[in-house]
């Protein structure tokens, strides 16, 4: 019985130390997810050709350490008419130390994609994040 308990005592500090450990390694940061809608107030869409541009001529510089891209369908009900809108959306997440610098790319980014495009808005949602690569 006297070992068992040993044992068990073991891997619960080998447990312990390996979590605060990684917990330690881990890099505090900033995640910051931004939705691009797509639909244009005459009707069309931001095309393929048109999103692909704006990666790489504002989103790659802005975030020149990475991000991930994901499509989706975006559900907003508009200001102005008060219908809920469906629109092929784009969602961009990135992760980085927290930097007031950093944060004013990202609202000029924002700011950028609106004027180009004609959108009301582009959704930013920031949170605390604690990554490790």
């Amino acid at each position: 019985m006297r070992i068992l308990l040993f044992k068990c005592s073991k891997y619960l500090r080998f447990a312990i130390i390996c979590f605060l450990i990684s917990s330690c390694a881990a890099s505090h940061m900033i995640e910051t997810d931004l939705y691009f809608g797509t639909s244009k107030p005459d009707g069309g869409h931001v095309t393929d050709t048109e999103w692909n541009d704006f990666i790489d001529n504002h989103i790659s510089k802005v975030f020149s350490d990475g991000s991930t891209i994901i499509d989706a369908n975006g559900y907003w009900r508009d200001p102005v008419t008060g219908k809920l809108t469906n629109e092929k959306s784009h969602e961009v997440i990135c992760l980085y130390k927290k930097s007031k610098a950093t944060s004013r790319k990202i609202d000029s980014l924002r700011i950028d994609y609106k004027n180009m495009f004609l959108q009301q808005s582009v959704l930013r949602v920031d949170k605390k994040a604690n990554a490790t690569f």
